[in-house]
């Protein structure tokens, strides 16, 4: 008689509960902010929910994006997916007499931009999977409040509606009006993926187009995007796309592992590809520590992108290996 295991002792557990207390996180269990509205008032407060969880000691907190109880709208939606494209946890979820929140049936402009959030996400996964390793190994919360990071800054005290996602400050649109007042800290701060920088500290105002979802990165930042792709499997898909924005030194480890056991806890089964940018001889420098053996769906190439206020330069694409260094063509 054939025994059926229902237990697999190396593969990773995960569970999104409606019932938790600090400390479950350490299991592999998490927990969602409720059946909320689909309302702008419940997307505002959604981002403080979240931070406070993680404050608390769930650093994987969910929310159902577009609200659960009744019918959701197409600009709320968008704004809901531009947010939580940058959440520990993106799920869409909805009850089920409401319009399910896929992109696809909805609207345009409003699939077109769901779709631009997702793609988003997908890209950011060598990101935030690096983020998810930094918080097992050290504790830091990869979403976590401006304060944490900044605590003599008396302007983000109570700061809620913008948070860093790493290095990242996200400052998604959360009004029905469109307008926003982003607070920036000291320290020079672009646009994602754009050569447009700001000097903080400094508070910017204004209306943003549906398609906007304010997102900055510090000089010095080192920001790992995949390709696009339709699913994490379909992983790396092509060459890692290492954004450097100018202006300071910088560093960021990218680690990857096999995505599914819990052999990651024992040393020698994760890879680390620990890259320095070096901003006075423009170089972007690497070297790798782990068995390429122990990596599923790992990346073997990449290129550097460059974003200075003079403009953008590419690298050509290099092959990761053991260790190298590029710069952008001249």
């Amino acid at each position: 008689m054939q025994t059926l295991a229902l237990v697999d002792a190396h593969a990773r557990f995960y569970s999104i509960n409606r019932a938790w207390s600090p400390g479950m996180a350490r299991l592999g269990a998490t927990v969602w902010t409720g059946d909320i509205n689909p309302s702008w008032d419940d997307l505002r407060s959604t981002p403080s929910m979240i931070l406070n969880w993680g404050l608390a000691g769930a650093p994987y907190v969910a929310c159902d994006i577009g609200g659960f109880t009744s019918q959701s709208n197409g600009p709320l939606l968008t704004r809901w997916m531009q947010a939580g494209a940058f959440f520990p946890t993106m799920r869409v979820h909805s009850t089920h007499d409401a319009t399910p929140h896929f992109p696809f049936l909805w609207d345009e402009p409003y699939a077109s931009l769901m779709r631009v959030a997702l793609n988003m996400r997908y890209q950011l996964l060598p990101y935030h999977y690096s983020l998810a390793h930094r918080l097992y190994a050290t504790g830091q919360l990869w979403m976590r409040t401006l304060a944490a990071a900044y605590p003599n800054d008396t302007a983000v005290a109570e700061l809620t509606n913008e948070w860093l996602d790493g290095e990242l400050l996200v400052a998604p649109i959360l009004s029905e009006d469109n307008t926003y007042s982003t607070y920036l800290p000291a320290g020079t701060w672009f646009r994602l993926n754009s050569t447009t920088s700001h000097a903080g500290p400094t508070t910017l105002t204004g209306t943003a187009s549906m398609s906007d979802v304010p997102v900055f990165a510090p000089a010095g930042a080192i920001v790992p995007f995949a390709p696009v792709v339709q699913y994490t499997d379909a992983l790396p898909g092509g060459a890692l796309e290492v954004h450097v924005y100018a202006g300071a030194a910088g560093s960021f480890t990218l680690v990857e592992d096999d995505g599914e056991s819990t052999a990651y806890t024992t040393a020698g089964h994760t890879r680390s590809t620990s890259f320095a940018w070096n901003d006075a001889t423009r170089t972007l420098s690497w070297t790798v520590a782990g068995s390429a053996a122990s990596v599923k769906n790992g990346f073997t190439h990449l290129r550097l992108t460059l974003f200075a206020a003079g403009g953008v330069s590419t690298s050509s694409v290099a092959e990761i290996g053991t260790g190298g260094h590029v710069s952008p063509a001249a």
